[in-house]
């Protein structure tokens, strides 16, 4: 019963992101720079930090790949069915629906997968003594290769995504 509890304020915390990503999926949304700078930053970041530690697995580099690959495919098909709006003065862009929506659903998929295969395995994977803390929590990145290709999917993704926004927008003030 005590891993039930310490179950549910993660999944309801994943819950609530959920909801406010799918809450902010629908319609268009406005166009807010720092935000979107400050994602490409954070994902960039994020992105360098997990290729560095692929250097003890170099077999995971083949699942980044793909993982950046496939979200360039999929940003490429969201850039091409976005739509632009101008209220107010004010730029808003919504991203196509179905595209933004199978990425979620690939987060949330992945997320899921993990919860239920760690409660099946009674708790988180051991971890190895003889590696340091920060090895020892890239672990399950580096031994698990769905878990590198959905990361980097959504890397590649938003990325490609939100620099074009970034630049069509500033198309769409000189135009």
């Amino acid at each position: 019963m005590d891993n039930i509890g310490s179950y549910l304020i993660p999944l309801l915390i994943i819950l609530f992101v959920m909801y406010r990503r799918f809450k902010r999926t629908i319609g268009f949304q406005p166009f807010q720079p720092r935000r979107l700078r400050f994602r490409i930053g954070l994902f960039s970041v994020i992105g360098v930090l997990l290729l560095a530690t692929g250097y003890s697995h170099p077999a995971i580099y083949l699942s980044d790949a793909l993982g950046i690959a496939c979200g360039a495919v999929i940003a490429y098909f969201a850039i091409k069915h976005s739509r632009f709006e101008l209220r107010d003065n004010s730029l808003f862009y919504r991203t196509h629906i179905g595209i933004e929506t199978l990425v979620v659903l690939l987060f949330i998929g992945r997320v899921a997968f993990r919860i239920v295969d760690m409660v099946g395995n009674g708790g988180p994977v051991a971890v190895n003594p003889a590696m340091t803390s920060d090895t020892a929590e890239l672990q399950h990145y580096t031994n698990d290769p769905l878990t590198a290709i959905t990361f980097f999917l959504l890397v590649a993704y938003y990325i490609g995504y939100y620099t074009f926004i970034i630049r069509r927008s500033e198309q769409q003030v000189i135009a």
